[in-house]
C-alpha cells in the first residue's frame, strides 16, 4: 500500500488489539519483555492472532499504539 492509503478505523483497531495480544502471548510464553508486534510478522512462531493482517497493517497499529502510549516504540538494531 502506498503512503497516502489508511486502514479504516475498525480495521485499525482489530490490528491494534492483535498486535497487543501477540506481544503479550510471546513475552509471556517467554518470560521476557513486550516484543515490537510488527517484528513477529513473518516468523516461525508468529502468533496466530496476526494471520488475518498484513504486515502493513500492523505496522500502522503499532505506530497507532506507539502514539497512544500503550506500546514502546521499536527499539533500533545496533
Amino acid at each position: 500500500m502506498s503512503r497516502h492509503e489508511q486502514v479504516s478505523p475498525e480495521r485499525l483497531v482489530e490490528a491494534a488489539e492483535a498486535a497487543l495480544m501477540a506481544a503479550a502471548e510471546v513475552a509471556e510464553l517467554g518470560g521476557g519483555d513486550w516484543p515490537y508486534p510488527a517484528d513477529l510478522m513473518g516468523h516461525p512462531d508468529q502468533p496466530a492472532c496476526l494471520c488475518p493482517f498484513t504486515r502493513w497493517e500492523i505496522e500502522q497499529a503499532c505506530e497507532f499504539l506507539v502514539r497512544m502510549g500503550m506500546l514502546e516504540p521499536r527499539r533500533s538494531a545496533r
